[in-house]
Parts: structure tokens; sequence; C-alpha cells
């Protein structure tokens, strides 16, 4: 870890307190501007984070350009780096939805910031700037920059990851993004101390939010945002943990790969062993609970085109529920625009869940249920404006 010329000059508790003004500055100051102006207010939350590790540095005396290094990137430096991207993508999908399995109330923190971000009408332009450039720049300013700077004069490089990783994990107040935002922030750091190079982990940073904003934005052109927001817990299911495990096996050995070509000095070939004994873990046991999942099997698979006319304003579907246990409902419906609601109830009337399918081109419902064993019905009920709709309606009852 390179430091600096007067590394005297900045200490580990002084990057503690540095971020603690910081964090005192985010839940005063910046969420009354997030709060007040939206999207404005979170610009000047970046441009604040910014300004403020450069008066970190002008109090304490210390080089700019040595807090903030600089360099030219390297072919190798740039493909590693992109692979500990998607290596780091696909852990991010798997700790979010194991944070929703446990605190499913977390899901809530999604729909807040897409509709402060992607409801007000915004051009994709101006929420990439907002959104993925800033905060690539400002957050690496204040984090692998001002704060990192404190710990370069640590004995063992571990103590500075971990606690730069803390603080970019609990600067983001996000219990679902927690774990994610952890490894993110220590893997940046840990680039900026092999690499000594901000600019590096400001491409990573900025690549990084700006795929998920093209997702997002394009998502909140054929769907409900905030409907998909409220409801993304249900798909915490052991079936998406399967899945996703099976489909992200590949992390470790990515993830060792883009160290290796990030910094080769330092690299160890037995790292590729336990990289693939942990991607093999992870694949035998997507593999496994997909077998368990399979057995237990869908309850109901459906897909049905019907019209909804005044003599038959609603379509209801049986299926029955054998085993105690968390079932997922979800009815996906396109072609319509008028307003749909859906029952789930047994036979003697009693709901089991019920809600409005969410607007948009693809328009959804879901909810995980855990009901009684008994018979069931799924009643799609059309509302306001359906009336000579004759929309497409797949409709699923998943063991989960």
């Amino acid at each position: 870890m390179v430091k600096l010329t007067n590394q005297e000059r900045l200490k580990p508790w002084m990057g503690v307190v540095f971020f603690g003004i910081l964090m005192l500055l985010f839940v005063t100051v910046c969420a009354f501007m997030q709060m007040t102006w939206g999207i404005y207010g979170l610009i000047g939350t970046e441009l604040l984070f910014a300004g403020a590790s450069i008066l970190y540095c002008k109090i304490r005396n210390v080089s700019i350009k040595e807090v903030f290094p600089v360099k030219k990137i390297s072919l190798r430096e740039f493909f590693g780096c992109i692979i500990l991207l998607i290596a780091t993508y696909m852990f991010s999908i798997l700790s979010i939805i194991l944070m929703q399995m446990i605190f499913p109330s977390s899901a809530s923190e999604a729909e807040g910031i897409s509709d402060m971000l992607y409801t007000q009408g915004y051009s994709y332009f101006f929420l990439v700037l907002a959104v993925a450039i800033l905060p690539a720049i400002c957050e690496e300013m204040a984090h692998r920059g001002a704060i990192l700077s404190s710990f370069r004069g640590v004995k063992h490089e571990w103590i500075a990851i971990v606690a730069v990783g803390l603080s970019f994990s609990i600067n983001h107040l996000s219990i679902l993004r927690g774990p994610f935002t952890f490894i993110m922030g220590a893997i940046l750091a840990w680039i900026v101390i092999k690499r000594n190079n901000i600019l590096l982990t400001m491409m990573m940073h900025g690549m990084l939010n700006a795929f998920s904003v093209t997702l997002t934005y394009i998502m909140s052109k054929v769907t409900d945002i905030n409907a998909a927001a409220q409801s993304s817990v249900a798909f915490s299911s052991t079936s998406t943990i399967a899945s996703i495990l099976t489909v992200t096996f590949a992390a470790p050995v990515l993830l060792v790969t883009g160290m290796m070509l990030v910094n080769p000095q330092t690299h160890k070939a037995k790292r590729f062993i336990f990289a693939g004994i942990a991607s093999g873990i992870m694949f035998i046991a997507g593999m496994g609970i997909s077998v368990v999942n399979m057995r237990q099997g869908s309850l109901l698979q459906s897909t049905i085109s019907y019209e909804f006319t005044e003599d038959t304003p609603d379509q209801v579907l049986d299926f029955t529920i054998e085993d105690d246990g968390t079932y997922l409902i979800q009815v996906v419906m396109t072609d319509a625009t008028g307003n749909y609601h859906i029952t789930v109830q047994d036979t003697e009337g009693n709901v089991a869940c019920q809600g409005d399918v969410s607007q948009g081109a693809i328009r959804i419902y879901q909810e995980t249920i855990a009901p009684e064993p008994d018979d069931y019905q799924i009643i799609i009920s059309g509302e306001d404006g359906s009336l000579g709709e004759h929309p497409t309606i797949v409709v699923n009852v998943q063991g989960s």
C-alpha cells in the first residue's frame, strides 16, 4: 500500500472522524435536500461529498494528487476490473435476494428510490449523470480517496479494506444492499491499495451504476416500477435462490481471475482451487434446491386469453394446497389497460391475499402466502376500463 509523502498528517482515527462528519451531514443536510428537491438534492449530496473530501485534504495539508491518485489504465487492468465487476454483480444479486428473505420489509427501500428517480419523467441521460457519473466520482473521492488515505499507514492492508468496505456500506443506510455495498466497497478499496489509481474504481463504480440505471429505466417503460419494487420480495423464494446459485456459480472463479489480472504480482495459483471449490458448492446447492422444489412442483400453471364483459367480469382458476408451506402466487397480464383485481380465497370465502394488478405494458401481481391446506380459487376481476378487453394472462402458483 502506497503511503502519502506526509502520511503522519493522516491517521486512521481522522478517517473515522471524517466519515462520522459525512454521515452527520448525510442524515441532516443531505436528507433534507433529497426530500425537498428529489434528484437535485441527490446531486447536491454527491457534490457535498466531493467538496468535503477536498476540504479534508486542505485542512490536513496533504497532496490532493496523492489522496486521489489518477494514472493511465492498462488493458490488463481494464479487463481485470470488468471481470471483477461481473463477479461483484453476481454476488450482489444473490445477497439482495437473501436479504429480502431475511428482512421482507427491506423491499420497500427499492420503492422509495424508484419513485424519486424513475417516475418523474427525467431523461435517461440526466439519470446517468445524476445516478452513475456523479456518484462514481464523488463517492470514490470520499471513500477510496479521503477515508482510505487515512488508513494508508496501517500495517495490515485488510484493516483498511474492511474499514472502507464498512464505511461504504453504512453510508448507503440500506439493509437490502448492506452486504453487497460492503463487498463492493472492500473490492474497490483493494484495487486502489494494489494499483494506487482511483480512476479504476471510478470507472467500475460508474459502469455498475449505469447498468442499474439502464435496466431500471427500461423496466419503468414497460411496467409499473413501484409495483415491481413492492412485489420484488415475492421472488425471494427457495426456487429463486436455486436459480441464482446455478446462474452465478462462476462468481468466485471470476473474482480470483479479475484479481489476478489487476494485480498479478501477488497472485497465488492456489486461490483458483478455493474459488473452484466455492463455485462447485454454489452449483451443487442450486441444483439440489431445484430438485427439492421440483418434487414439490407447481400447483397451477395456466395461460388464458379471456374477454371481460358485463356478463363475465371475473375469471376463476382453482387449485389445491395439500401441505403446509409458503407459496408464490403470480399473475402476469399483457394487452390490457383497464384496472384488474386479484383475490385468492378458499372454498368458504376466506381471503388468503388480494390486490390490484400493476399498470404498464407488462402488468404484475404477486404475493407470497402461507395458507392452510385446502381448495383455493384465484379470481381475476375486471374493474374500471376492463370491459371489452381481451388480455393474455399467465397464472402460476409455486411452492417456495
